[in-house]
């Protein structure tokens, strides 16, 4: 059985490290440090099973990657979670509505994460 593949989109080297170490010792990661470096991946044919995205990124935002993605046939079906410091009242809603299927702010717990991945993937 292949190994499922996780896009990790995030500006910050700490987490892409940090989801890399945990996540690889169960998921294939693919790492872009912005939302055109991901867009990139996916351009070359690296097909995701699952996007965890950051919302503050330079250049396309979070929220745009989601709008973008959701638009795209190819795409729209890929779990997505959207994974971040912001906490403002109203951008959970925005990623919800936007089409993320699970939104978790930072600091997160790693299990936790896990747990939703395996959920999506299920």
């Amino acid at each position: 059985m292949r190994q499922s593949r996780i896009l990790v989109v995030d500006d910050s080297p700490s987490i892409r490290r940090l989801l890399s170490h945990n996540l690889g010792k169960k998921f294939k990661v693919l790492l872009a440090e912005n939302a055109q470096g991901a867009l990139d991946l996916l351009d070359q044919g690296q097909m995701p099973d699952l996007m965890i995205v950051d919302v503050a990124m330079p250049g396309m935002d979070g929220f745009s990657f989601v709008d973008r993605i959701r638009k795209d046939s190819t795409y729209n079906a890929v779990p997505l979670i959207m994974l971040t410091a912001r906490d403002k009242s109203g951008d959970k809603e925005k990623g919800l509505k936007l089409g993320a299927d699970d939104y978790l702010t930072k600091p997160f717990d790693i299990d936790e994460l896990g747990e939703r991945i395996d959920r999506l993937l299920a």
